[in-house]
């Protein structure tokens, strides 16, 4: 055999990966398989893998100086009509609206009871919120289309990312996880700059704004503002007469209350207020989040009132060990028959997360320098439910 020959059977550089499937996956992989007539299962995942990339690459620019351009003009601009609002929200018909699912029907098991782990600050999701009720009064229409709000809500949140790193207050706090990248540095490659870009717009717009649910039966959604109970969502009028699944959303009575409550921060970046705001949230705000929306959070609202019961606690570690008790103590009375059980990371992961939140609220603070402790809890109590 002479050397061309040979070339063609040498490897491309690469390495193997040892990945554990659960049973409905692999079924899933065996189907595509045979409706495909692909060679194998690792033929299956290597299509998968390249349409994946492709998607989420799609439409975004290469270079740097692209991002740095104007948003557009149409992005969300700190002012909301909520008289025009109200009335518009009142047309409103009884409709057939798409139900919730329980958490550990979208998440499994070890996702019970809680916000979703990659839904990791509030602040992304009250933005979502007022871009939603921007498009409906700007629509005179109480219904607007999914994807339409989450390609108004993702400019706008690369425009705000932008005015607040302009801003007096863009080293006073830290609010910009969640949010969309728009630029950094921190590349070894223009690639690597378009997949970061890309996929932090992705995670905005499906756990912030919303996405439809693939692996259900019927029609689903999921994204923070429908788990949190702050939008309601039906088929639109259009998809039903030619059979699609195409999504409407609105504000459900409870996100109209969050979103008329005045936020300091995002009134300051759009509104040149010349006093700086002093917290991130207001205290409607504050107390909104404890009475409605954790609420809809069994395992995380629970474990947040035990948390609240120190004064202070020590270490980050302390918080880990709690978590894991009460979650595995929740698990076993609400699913007795399941074996439950999660990884120590996924345990710290949630259990920072969960304190994140509170921390956004300053419910408990830290000093900046530290990264694990102590927490110390809000000394005006009575200003909490």
């Amino acid at each position: 055999m002479d050397e061309n020959d040979q070339s063609h059977f040498k490897l491309r550089s690469g390495f193997m990966l040892n990945v554990f499937l659960e049973s409905d996956l692999l079924e899933q992989i065996k189907k595509i398989q045979k409706n495909q007539n692909l060679k194998d299962e690792r033929d299956v995942v290597i299509r998968a893998i390249e349409h994946y990339y492709q998607q989420i690459t799609s439409g975004v620019p290469k270079q740097k100086e692209k991002f740095d351009e104007e948003f557009s003009k149409t992005t969300f601009d700190g002012e909301i009509d909520f008289k025009k609002l109200e009335d518009i929200l009142m047309s409103i018909k009884s409709e057939k609206l798409i139900k919730k699912l329980p958490q550990h029907k979208i998440y499994n098991l070890n996702g019970a009871g809680m916000m979703h782990r990659f839904q990791t600050k509030i602040l992304p999701v009250k933005f979502s919120l007022m871009c939603l009720s921007k498009m409906i009064v700007e629509q005179n229409d109480p219904w607007v289309d999914l994807n339409d709000l989450k390609t108004y809500a993702l400019d706008s949140a690369k425009s705000f990312v932008k005015k607040f790193d302009s801003s007096s207050i863009q080293n006073k706090f830290k609010v910009k996880t969640g949010f969309p990248t728009i630029a950094s540095n921190e590349f070894k490659s223009d690639d690597d700059m378009h997949l970061l870009l890309a996929r932090s717009s992705k995670r905005f717009t499906e756990e912030f704004v919303g996405r439809k649910l693939q692996k259900h039966e019927g029609i689903q959604l999921g994204g923070s503002l429908f788990e949190m109970g702050l939008i309601k969502a039906k088929i639109s009028d259009y998809a039903n007469k030619k059979n699609s699944s195409k999504i409407d959303v609105t504000l459900s009575e409870s996100g109209q209350e969050f979103v008329s409550y005045t936020n300091p921060l995002i009134d300051f970046v759009y509104k040149n207020i010349p006093n700086e705001p002093s917290s991130i949230f207001s205290q409607q705000e504050r107390q909104f989040y404890l009475k409605k929306i954790l609420p809809k959070f069994d395992f995380e609202n629970n474990f947040v009132k035990n948390l609240m019961k120190h004064q202070e606690i020590t270490h980050s570690s302390d918080i880990k060990e709690w978590f894991k008790k009460d979650f595995e103590e929740f698990c076993k009375y609400h699913f007795p028959d399941e074996h439950v059980i999660l990884q120590e990371n996924s345990v710290r992961v949630r259990a920072n997360t969960i304190m994140g939140r509170l921390m956004e609220f300053e419910i408990f603070t830290k000093d900046p320098q530290s990264k694990s402790g102590p927490y110390t809890r809000m000394k005006n109590m009575e200003d909490l439910p």
